[in-house]
């Protein structure tokens, strides 16, 4: 199996979750969601559910708001498959305000949908995941990018 890589936005994507109840990530297909919502150590303590497993979105269709409570700090991966589960979250987030309690995974037009944006409104940050960049893929988060590098010595 392939080395997981790091991601730039890692730390943000903690730093979020210390501040608002709902974290959205968003990023075309195949940059890479699922691989850092599973494998990144700073989310291991949260309970993982993907909508991709058939038993996980008959149940989040049938009772969004019960699945809902099958974590403290709960990670849904392709929740575009279920939009009422956003519509349960509203509620729940509205009841309990606490920080970190969803991430969601979804499309890159997840933000744009308009239920979603009426639904998570004032409850929820968005993080769009791009395709690995070259510090990504060197291993090398830690440096500076050279864009940045540029333009403070440019």
């Amino acid at each position: 199996m392939k080395p997981v890589l790091h991601r730039d936005v890692g730390r943000r994507l903690d730093r979020l979750l210390g501040a608002f109840p709902v974290v959205v990530v968003t990023g075309p297909r195949q940059c890479g969601k699922t691989t850092m919502l599973q494998h990144d150590p700073r989310l291991r303590s949260r309970t993982y559910l993907t909508l991709d497993e058939f038993s996980v979105r008959e149940d989040a269709t049938r009772d969004p708001e019960t699945l809902l409570t099958r974590g403290e700090r709960l990670t849904v991966d392709e929740v575009q498959r279920v939009p009422d589960l956003l519509i349960a979250a509203k509620l729940a987030v509205d009841r309990d305000r606490t920080a970190g309690r969803f991430l969601f995974s979804g499309s890159a037009n997840l933000a744009l949908q308009k239920n979603v944006a009426e639904s998570l409104a004032g409850r929820a940050v968005y993080l769009e995941l791009s395709p690995l960049s070259r510090r990504e893929r060197r291993k090398d988060i830690d440096s500076r990018p050279n864009l940045l590098l540029w333009a403070e010595n440019g």
